[in-house]
């Protein structure tokens, strides 16, 4: 039978794992929003505006959430719940990366505007990005219990001694 570690997670870190995806969810949530209301004004889905045009977030952005859902652990609150150390520390800074990019993008998008108020997206998304970054960091392993598990991510049990 072959075991491999993995982490057990403790609270902090499954409500750290539920906070990020949350931010993920919510970004996608605004990008849809956005490409919903493209032809219209939104304050909660525009970045900013001026007399003549509206900047939206555009539908390029799809993939920063798709990546950030797809690297990070999913942690879900349940008894026996343990994440693989195998990768886990990689998917971390990974998913660390992309929000930090989707921040940079933001900020580089948003300070190119000359002459445009900002609008409620602008807020909403940072807020968004800044609060998963931190989530995720929140996950990092550190005092987390190694244990051995098998294939289907149970700890095997051990025979009682005679």
């Amino acid at each position: 039978m072959e075991l491999r570690d993995a982490y057990v997670p403790s609270l902090r870190v499954m409500l750290a794992s539920d906070v990020a995806y949350l931010c993920a969810i919510g970004l996608l949530i605004g990008l849809l929003g956005s490409g919903l209301t493209w032809w219209e004004r939104s304050a909660l889905f525009d970045l900013a505006e001026n007399s003549l045009q509206t900047v939206k977030i555009g539908m390029g952005f799809l993939i920063g959430p798709i990546a950030i859902l797809t690297a990070l652990p999913l942690l879900l609150a349940h008894p026996g719940q343990v994440a693989l150390t195998r990768f886990y520390r990689t998917r971390l800074l990974v998913g660390a990366a992309l929000w930090i990019a989707g921040l940079v993008i933001l900020v580089a998008k948003v300070s190119a505007l000359d002459g445009y108020t900002l609008r409620a997206g602008t807020f909403v998304s940072a807020g968004l990005l800044i609060v998963g970054l931190l989530a995720t960091l929140a996950m990092w392993p550190s005092g987390l219990e190694v244990v051995s598990v098998n294939r289907k991510g149970l700890i095997p049990r051990r025979p009682a001694p005679r």
